[in-house]
């Protein structure tokens, strides 16, 4: 069964990765990797799938930006914990984005786990749209194409590690039972 097939596939992946862009726990270090892989299999376009990933990851930076933008300060403080940011965090990067501005949203980008939450602090700071749009879309372009040939190119090892995991998930499976099954039986035993 494959995630990414046809249309549904890239919905799926746009759908991921707004959520990503957000700062939902999705990584795209697994997401983007999958496109390339998928793409070698012949499930999907490598093209289409970058642009899927890259415009999800955009619109979800906007979004974050805009809740930074109209919300501001107070509201991540005392809400942020519900979209998985603590205070530490966004004063981290608050601070850090007032002295580094431009650099600091493209940078971001390639920084997993923080890539999406220098966009609150861009928001908070009033950054222009126009150039927060284009330092964003650059920095998910060149991080999503790097990913997506990784998976393309590692497609083989990928593969030999799904069959592995098919081989040994079944033994794992059956030890699994076979413990439980033990377990139950001296659990009655010793009453």
């Amino acid at each position: 069964m494959y995630v990414f097939q046809g249309l549904s596939g890239y919905l799926l992946l746009l759908g991921l990765m707004i959520g990503e862009g957000i700062g939902l726990p999705i990584p795209s270090e697994v997401i983007m990797p999958l496109v390339g892989y998928y793409s070698y299999e012949g499930n999907i376009s490598l093209y289409m799938g970058v642009i899927s990933g890259t415009v999800g990851s955009l619109i979800g930076s906007i979004i974050a930006y805009y809740i930074g933008f109209f919300l501001g300060f107070p509201f991540l403080k005392k809400y942020g914990k519900y979209l998985l940011i603590n205070e530490k965090r966004i004063d981290a990067l608050h601070s850090w984005f007032i002295k580094y501005g431009d650099f600091a949203v493209f940078g971001f980008r390639f920084v997993p786990e923080l890539r999406a939450l220098i966009s609150y602090p861009a928001g908070i700071a009033k950054m222009s749209m126009l150039r927060f749009f284009i330092f964003t879309l650059l920095g998910h372009l060149i991080w999503d194409i790097s990913l997506s040939i990784l998976g393309y190119h590692y497609a083989d090892e990928i593969n030999y590690v799904i069959s592995l995991a098919e081989k040994f998930g079944v033994y794992a499976i059956g030890i699994t039972i076979i413990l439980i099954v033990i377990y139950v039986i001296i659990k009655f035993a010793k009453k």
